[in-house]
């Protein structure tokens, strides 16, 4: 206990124990004799999703409070020479129909000239 928590407890303070008489076994050489008292913060911070809501603008303006998102109309229907396909689904058509009708030459490229 330190002389100050021996104070605030009202209690008479530890008597001075020498260097020399301490335990050494611990990281550093801080003595493992010692008690471990806990200490708290008398600001702790807030952290995370609990800050940002703290923290967030409010709406104060009545005009403002009482403001919903915009309602957008709905998008018109997709012309006929075009086809919706979801990331599961496949096309009816062959893939190998596709790929066979396209061709591609490969030139060699000049040479730069220095």
């Amino acid at each position: 206990m330190s002389l100050v928590t021996a104070f605030l407890a009202g209690t008479a303070a530890p008597a001075a124990v020498p260097r020399s008489a301490r335990p050494s076994a611990g990281f550093f050489g801080v003595g493992g004799g010692c008690a471990l008292s806990v200490e708290c913060s008398s600001r702790p911070q807030k952290k995370g999703t609990k800050h940002h809501m703290k923290t967030r603008p409010k709406k104060t303006q009545q005009w403002d409070i009482k403001r919903r998102p915009t309602q957008y109309p709905p998008l018109p229907a997709l012309p006929e020479d075009w086809t919706l396909v979801s990331a599961g689904e496949t096309e009816d058509a062959a893939p190998e129909d596709a790929a066979a009708a396209v061709e591609v030459e490969v030139v060699a490229a000049p040479a730069a000239a220095d």
